[in-house]
């Protein structure tokens, strides 16, 4: 995952830089006083390290969202992941073709949970031509792919494979200082999670079942849908503490507005759950509107 010692080592760089810019026209400064500073430091560099050293633990790995959505019971949808055709697309821009190799890392794990091995290989092979536009063609080299292919038939091997890829692929970007890059990676890994779990839920038959009958069997996709919560303010974080540039801070904006409906939905469902609210259905009409900015995000990155 990410280096939290070298995202350090860039804010020491930069603190220093500030610091010689502010002490410029005073007087040096005693041995006490920069000891002081120094402790201060050393205390601040420890609570960043803590700080993002939980957000990147906390993140779930591509595979982990769609195995639930595979454990609600809900079937296989092949008209909502990404289409490979869509890739070409983002041949020309790194920051899309970051995004979408996320996303594309959270199809797969749809696709495998599924069995659907031979389009998961399909897609991993896409993966591979998106990585190579952004520099880090190792995260998916000869000997992973021939690893996934030999492992089409056990699903826990191919989930298992496509979060080592992807750790790879992170790794590969850090140490090149595209944190940046990181960052939209798992973006892209997240708002796809996020938009499989929406569309299960809203493409659902209407006229299938009675609406009491319905609304029992997708309750847990509700619940996939609500639990996401986390994960958006660990990666909200994670944007935050990183240097924003146009792109980040464009995915920070969009994530605020989610993070926002989120808030105004279902912000007080823990209690009401816990409280036995009569009132509460736990169906569509609770999240319409995170379903509707989902799919608007998800439409951007994409296209």
């Amino acid at each position: 995952m990410i280096n939290i010692r070298h995202i350090l080592n860039i804010s020491a760089v930069g603190a220093i830089a500030i610091l010689a810019t502010a002490c410029g026209g005073e007087k040096k400064k005693s041995q006490g006083e920069l000891d002081a500073q120094a402790e201060v430091f050393e205390k601040a560099e420890h609570e960043l390290i803590e700080e993002i050293d939980k957000v990147v633990h906390d993140m779930p790995p591509p595979s982990e969202v769609p195995y639930l959505l595979m454990a609600t019971g809900a079937d296989f949808n092949g008209d909502i992941i990404n289409s490979t055709d869509n890739a070409s697309k983002y041949f020309n821009s790194a920051d899309k073709a970051a995004m979408n190799l996320g996303a594309y890392a959270t199809d797969i794990g749809y696709l495998s949970s599924y069995d659907q091995v031979q389009d998961a290989l399909t897609y991993m092979e896409t993966s591979q031509k998106l990585a190579d536009q952004i520099g880090i063609s190792s995260a998916f080299e000869l000997d992973l792919m021939e690893r996934f292919e030999k492992n089409l038939g056990n699903k826990d091997s191919l989930a298992n494979l496509i979060n080592y890829s992807m750790e790879v692929a992170e790794k590969k970007l850090e140490e090149t200082d595209r944190l940046q890059m990181v960052a939209l990676v798992l973006s892209g890994s997240y708002i796809e999670g996020l938009y499989l779990s929406v569309m299960v839920l809203d493409t659902y038959p209407e006229d299938l079942l009675p609406a009491a009958q319905r609304d029992l069997i997708l309750e847990p996709i509700v619940r996939v849908i609500i639990d996401q919560r986390k994960s958006l303010d660990d990666i909200i974080h994670l944007l935050k503490d990183l240097e924003s540039d146009p792109i980040i801070a464009d995915v920070i904006a969009e994530f605020d507005i989610l993070k926002e409906l989120y808030k105004e939905d279902v912000g007080d469902i823990d209690q009401r759950i816990a409280d036995q609210d009569p009132t509460l259905k736990l169906d569509k009409a609770l999240l319409i509107d995170i379903i509707t900015e989902v799919k608007r995000i998800r439409g951007d990155m994409v296209k």
